[in-house]
């Protein structure tokens, strides 16, 4: 499975921070990757490591890369082209259930709400999902992520999902928000991230959720026996990531500029108050850095099993399997005794 050029990118500007860690002791590397085409300002959670030395404080080497979408990374994390991935629940259980030896486990809960949501225009006459019946709603493409959440909703709510609406592909961005904007569509069932950025472009959305975990981070199997505590120093530097985006958005766009570069054809302040609008959105279904009543990465089996009878149910897969092979709580313990007032001072100091 190939790897995008923004992985192969970014991999290149993050070169010199590691050969200055590597310099330094004979640090372990680790090679983490996102799972969608381009790196956006919210995923700095797995990539503020880099030009911030979280992962080189904690004595590792990262490198951080894309691939396009969950399966994409999957198969990179299996098969050790990459050591951790972050991907979608469902894809890790599907593939699981297709080869129960593949090498990957969930180590870390990174999604501890469903990035999946369904919205409508504020001022719609759509107060609740069943009153999109009859109704068209806009999905990125028809092999949306978001489809099977949207259709379990919908039948929650009393719709038919096959035959109550009507679903068509919009796109993303500002493409999607046309489509609501000229009413082709009443609702749009996109992501977390997307419905944020339709928001900066002038829309006050009503949102309808499903309670659900959605992504982790996962593990080469082979590689966390191997290299355990690599894996936990490389998951508190993730954990600090996660706490600077929460406390400094603006400054986490800024560190995604220098990597990346700053949109055109908008205004530094605005595209800084977009962007960042988006990383707090987004942020916000994670673990809240100062609640101490979360552990951060904590997940349970319970949680696993309800997210596969809603995938049966949805029939996405045949049957169940067991749980306990999909994923380990081995390492929360020890990546949450990290102390993230330091991170907190530096992120409020960034702002």
């Amino acid at each position: 499975m190939g790897i995008t050029r923004r992985g192969i990118a970014l991999g290149a500007l993050a070169a010199p921070a590691l050969l200055r860690g590597a310099a330094a002791q004979s640090a372990p590397k680790v090679r983490i990757w996102g799972a969608s085409a381009t790196v956006e300002a919210y995923h700095g959670f797995l990539f503020l490591g880099i030009p911030l030395g979280f992962y080189r404080e904690q004595g590792v080497e990262a490198e951080f890369g894309t691939a396009a979408g969950s399966a994409a990374t999957l198969q990179l994390v299996a098969t050790n082209q990459a050591q951790l991935g972050y991907v979608g629940m469902e894809t890790l259980i599907l593939a699981k259930s297709r080869n129960p030896t593949l090498p990957v486990v969930a180590a870390y809960l990174q999604d501890r709400g469903n990035i999946y949501e369904v919205v409508v225009p504020e001022e719609s006459p759509v107060r609740s999902l069943s009153d999109l019946r009859g109704r068209n709603i806009g999905v990125a493409n028809l092999a949306s992520g978001a489809i099977p959440s949207l259709r379990a909703m919908l039948a929650e709510a009393g719709v038919d999902p096959e035959r109550g609406v009507s679903l068509l592909p919009v796109g993303n961005g500002a493409a999607a928000a046309t489509a609501l904007r000229t009413d082709r569509v009443q609702a749009l069932a996109l992501f977390r991230a997307q419905h944020a950025i339709i928001e900066t472009l002038g829309f006050k959305l009503r949102y309808f959720t499903r309670d659900q975990p959605s992504s982790v981070l996962a593990v080469n199997a082979n590689f966390l026996r191997q290299n355990r505590d690599a894996v936990e120093r490389t998951l508190r530097g993730v954990i600090a990531g996660s706490v600077f985006c929460q406390v400094a958005p603006q400054a986490a766009v800024r560190e995604h500029w220098k990597m990346f570069g700053r949109p055109t054809g908008v205004s530094e302040e605005e595209a800084l108050n977009r962007a960042a609008y988006v990383v707090q959105r987004a942020s916000e279904l994670w673990k809240r850095w100062d609640d101490p009543t979360v552990k951060w990465g904590e997940m349970t089996q319970a949680q696993w099993d309800a997210m596969q009878r809603f995938m049966v149910e949805q029939k996405l897969m045949e049957r169940p399997i067991d749980s306990a092979g999909l994923f380990t709580t081995e390492l929360i313990e020890p990546i949450n005794r990290l102390d993230v007032a330091p991170i907190v001072q530096r992120a409020r100091a960034a702002t």
